[in-house]
């Protein structure tokens, strides 16, 4: 019985740790005042030529 509860410990200390090194990752960056890089979205288009429909 002791064996489990050491491995109940050990995977609760594993989680807890995950837990807290994604939150201190993903609030990071979203805590920072840099300013971010904006995109300038374009559409594009392509024109295509039309093809005469020769019949052999």
């Amino acid at each position: 019985m002791k064996q489990f509860q050491k491995i109940v410990a050990l995977f609760i200390i594993i989680f807890i740790t995950g837990i807290y090194f994604t939150v201190v990752h993903i609030n990071a960056p979203l805590n920072s005042d840099s300013p971010s890089e904006s995109l300038q979205i374009k559409k594009d288009y392509l024109l295509f030529k039309q093809l005469d429909n020769k019949t052999i």
